[in-house]
Formats: C-alpha cells, structure tokens, sequence
C-alpha cells in the first residue's frame, strides 16, 4: 500500500483565502497549460451568473495584480459567513452571492478602496510557488474548511476534530490536540514555527509554558523554522509528524508571511518554498515524505462552489454545513504530476491520514470517524509506484532573492514591528506571552526568544523578574 511507505508528514496551514481566489485561475481559458480544476471560467455567462450584488450593483471575478494587496481585512465571522454563503448571486444561483455586500457592510466609513477586492483573484504572476506546485504535483479541488466559522474553530477541527468555540475568543479552551493524540500513541511530532515566536497553541493555556520553554531553549517539540534544515539534512530521526507554523498576522510584533489580509501573498509564497527546498534537499527522505498545503478558513473571499451537505458542531451550535473551500495542495513523489484529486475533503481528512498510516483500525477518534463517512480519503490520491527520480527543482521567481528562512540567527533578528490588530487572537496571544514572561523569566531571558521580550518591554511596564517560579521550566526543555 503506497500510504505504508510515507514516513512523514509535513502539515502546512496557512490563513484566510478561498480556492478560487487564489488556485481558481488554473481553470481559465487564457492561462496557459490551463488544469482541469473546478475553478474560475472566461466565459462571461459564467461570470455573469456568479456575480455578487454589492449596494445594488453586480461585481463579477476580475484578476488582482501580483502587487495588489488586500488593506482590509475581510469579515468572515458566524453570522458573515452565513450570510456569503446563503444569499443568491445576482445571476441566480442560489447561494455564495453574500461576498461583496457583507464586506461593504464591515466597512462602510470608509468604504473599501475595492468593493470587488472579495471577487479577486491571484494568478501565477502572484502566486508562482503554487502555480509550480500545482503542474509538478497534486492540486485538491474539493478541500473545505470543516464548519462555516472563522480562524479559531477551524483550526481547532484541523488539530483535534472537535471545537469547543465559534466566534473567535480572547483564549482557547483546553482541549485535546493532535499533538496529545501522536504522543499519546508514541508517534514523533515536531512543530517548526516561523518568524516572532508566537505559534497558534500559545493561547491555549495547558500548552502556554511547554511552547514557550521549548522555543526558548531549543530542542523540545517546538522549534524555529530556521533549524529545519540542519535537522532535515542530519542523519538523526525525524519526527514522523511535522508541523509548519507561518508568522500570524495577529501575533505581537508580527512580521506576517501567514496570507491573512493586509499581509501580501508574496510572503507565504517564499514561506512555501522555503519549506518545499529543504524538503527536496534530503532526496532520501523526500522520496518518503507527503507534504500538505491548506488554509485554515476561506478570509472572506468569493468561492463559487457551495460548501459540503456534512453537519457539524462547535460547542452547542449546529450547523448544516461545511464552510467554504480553500486551496490544497498534496506535495510529494507519491502524487502524479499535475494531478487533480477531486474527492471532497476537509481539515479533519489530514487527522484521518494520520489515523490510517498509523493506528491498525483507521481511527482517529469518534466524531472524525462519524464525519469521514462522508468525505474522501486522502490516501486514495496516493499514486501505486511512486515517482522516481530527482525532484523538479523551483523556478527563480522575483521573491526568492530574499534572505533564507534559515539564515536568520536569534542575534540578528531585530525589535519586534508593529503591534498586531486588536482582534480577539491577538489579545490572546498578548495574553499569554505575557503569562508565560511572568511564570518563566528565565525562558523570556533567552536570545531565541529576544524579538518577544522586545514587545513586551515596548508595550508594558517591566517585566516580572520573579525568581520562585523557575521549575515552571519543563525540565526536559531546559538546556543551555
């Protein structure tokens, strides 16, 4: 079985942005080696038909200029998304015709520059990592966000399979995560976290310090993405599980490369091919390695293809659908060169993959049993023979000539930038930055961690230089 012979998994979410707003264009009549993806048409009766009514007048998908960024921030809360996906387009079709009017109504003094910015679309000029991805590899037309929400939940249904949230909240409950679930079965897991230090867990109170001390001192489960090539080129063992954390917009001190709006795409796309370099260093482990590419949420952005029939729960609120899709992409000699896997799929299908490589029944837990029963399996994209052979090298695209990822030492990094947003993920990670700084001053001490103290001295009085709280420190995380 071609899924036995996968020895790592390489897990890359990033945020906010729809399929068609950032894949779409493969399926155009104008771009050339056009793909046979379920995507944006040239044909203007198509366009016509899925236009969205903004104040009364019709916006149609239109190209977005590789250097065009997105300066708001599109709404894509409970009651937003209900809204976008349910309304009629001004051509009729009978749902995902709410895009432009819910962003017109999130900001209305000022209006947006754009009113269409929603109905835009990235193009290889854009996005040449994915372009490149996507004729060399697989491309998932069919990937949902498991439920109609924001950030917060569907990252909570990608890690664990259930949420306790809906709306984004100033800090995550407890609850169990695939991190427990892999160590739990003495599976190896390791999280790479790009940029300012802040990964998304940090806001959940039972993995504050074990994040915290692991990034401080080194070597625990959480580590700088700047070490991932000197590990993957090393002859050591590799975790089988690896996660990618990008650099979160509504991270304190953030310099984003995540793809959530205002951030330029440009960013994720040299985060992305970053990863994918030093993946295909190591041709060895490469040829046994599965790469996955998705979006935890779909930002506000137009999709034409209504979500999945598949109910589901966050906390005590039902819901009869999916959400919306985001781009996905499966990354590895295993997949056919220009592949398009159509089977329907969400964030739960990647925890169901661990389940069927790893566990002899092919479970992970109930409810992602319960919801794969109605969803492909990722598996299936998996090609009999894998491909042999040097993988396709990267094209030199214009972004590339940026300083590695891996070339910035913690004493080269400088002060942290600007604040993040006052959403309610940055005042979580606020807070709990500033939580583990007073339970672990020695951690917060460390140069690894000097762009997090930078913050927080710019932004509150003095830190806590309290002394009794050492042992705080994980003791398997505190090397020197």
């Amino acid at each position: 079985m071609a899924l036995s012979d996968i020895d790592t998994f390489v897990y890359v979410m990033l945020e906010n942005r729809s399929f068609d707003h950032m894949l779409g264009y493969l399926s155009l009549d104008d771009t050339p080696g056009r793909m046979a993806v379920d995507g944006l048409r040239t044909d203007p009766a198509w366009r016509a038909r899925h236009a969205n009514l903004g104040n009364g007048t019709p916006h149609q998908v239109k190209r977005l200029l590789s250097a065009q960024p997105i300066d708001e921030d599109p709404p894509h809360g409970n009651a937003t998304i209900a809204k976008q996906i349910n309304t009629p387009t001004a051509g009729g079709a009978a749902t995902m015709g709410g895009f432009v009017q819910t962003y017109l109504d999130a900001f209305r003094n000022p209006p947006p520059a754009d009113p269409a910015a929603v109905m835009g679309y990235y193009d290889a000029e854009a996005v040449g990592i994915y372009d490149f991805l996507a004729r060399n590899y697989c491309v998932c037309d069919r990937w949902f966000t498991p439920l109609p929400l924001g950030t917060q939940a569907n990252r909570l249904m990608a890690m664990s399979g259930t949420s306790k949230v809906v709306d984004n909240v100033r800090g995550l409950p407890d609850q169990e995560l695939v991190y427990d679930w892999l160590g739990g079965r003495g599976i190896g897991w390791r999280a790479y976290v790009s940029g300012g230090f802040v990964p998304f867990f940090l806001m959940m109170s039972k993995w504050t310090v074990r994040i915290g001390a692991s990034l401080a001192f080194g070597d625990g489960p959480f580590r700088r993405l700047g070490k991932l090539a000197a590990n993957w080129a090393s002859s050591k063992t590799m975790p089988q599980v690896i996660f990618i954390e990008p650099e979160y917009g509504d991270a304190p001190g953030s310099k984003p490369n995540d793809d959530h709006p205002p951030a330029p795409v440009s960013r994720g796309q040299k985060l992305v091919a970053e990863v994918y370099n030093t993946l295909i260093a190591n041709p060895a482990r490469w040829s046994r390695t599965m790469m996955i590419i998705t979006y935890d949420e779909h930002g506000g952005f137009f999709d034409h293809v209504p979500p999945l029939a598949i109910p589901g729960k966050a906390g005590a609120t039902a819901f009869a659908t999916t959400g919306p899709r985001v781009p996905a992409l499966i990354v590895s000699p295993h997949v056919g060169q220009g592949q398009v896997f159509s089977e329907a799929l969400d964030h739960t299908s990647f925890l169901q993959l661990l389940a069927d490589r790893f566990t002899s029944d092919g479970k992970y837990s109930p409810p992602v049993t319960e919801r794969n029963q109605a969803l492909g399996r990722i598996s299936r994209a998996l090609l009999a023979t894998p491909r042999t052979g040097p993988p396709p090298p990267l094209p030199q695209l214009q972004f590339q000539a940026m300083t590695p990822l891996a070339a910035a030492a913690p004493e080269a990094i400088a002060p942290a930038a600007a604040d993040a947003p006052p959403t309610p993920n940055a005042f979580a990670l606020d807070a709990a930055a500033r939580r583990f700084a007073a339970e672990c001053p020695e951690a917060i001490e460390r140069p690894e961690l000097r762009q997090l103290k930078h913050y927080l001295e710019r932004n509150a009085p003095p830190m806590p230089r309290r002394r009794d709280n050492v042992g705080r420190v994980p003791a398997d995380l505190k090397r020197r």
